[in-house]
């Protein structure tokens, strides 16, 4: 939020034609880049010793939810590219925690796999993401979370569906 300072400080440069960048730091998309590098930073700090990164985790979690799929409905589900899903498909089979099979009928659609190791970090990055959670609703509470949440979905489509480009990665 900004402060009486701040918000005279702007008006004043609004008012003598020398306003500077509108106070970027005051912006949604500077508050939203900023929340989702700190909560993905501490997300990581949680899970350092599974060897996953964030967005490794989330096509994991998609998959415990719904297995086997494609890479372009993993893609469609996380709201990514199909390139970006690849490259983090890669490491993650690299890591031997997925396997892509062509399937029989259609030799051209490559179906995405759990393995067993790929099963084995469900539970610790889903209790990571708990208290995750946990922690910002001891701090701002249940409802406040509800509300960012809420307010953030509702940004996100506004602004994907008036600006389809803007979900290209």
């Amino acid at each position: 939020m900004a402060t009486a300072q701040a918000k005279d400080r702007a008006k004043k440069a609004v008012q003598t034609d020398e306003a500077p960048f509108p106070q970027f730091k005051e912006s949604l998309a500077y508050q939203a880049q900023l929340l989702a590098r700190i909560t993905q930073n501490d997300y990581m700090a949680r899970i350092t010793g599974t060897g996953i990164a964030p967005a490794q985790a989330y096509v994991l979690g998609e998959l415990w939810f719904d297995e086997p799929l494609s890479q372009v409905e993993l893609a469609r589900r996380l709201d990514i590219g199909k390139a970006t899903v690849g490259q983090t498909l890669t490491r993650l089979e690299k890591s031997g925690f997925i396997e892509r099979r062509r399937i029989a009928s259609d030799r051209r659609l490559i179906m995405v796999h759990l393995t067993d190791k790929g099963r084995t970090l469900r539970e610790p990055l889903r209790l990571a993401a708990i208290e995750q959670n946990d922690a910002l609703q001891d701090r701002i509470g249940a409802q406040r979370m509800e509300q960012l949440n809420e307010t953030l979905k509702a940004v996100n489509a506004l602004l994907a569906s008036a600006c389809p480009q803007a979900m290209d990665d």
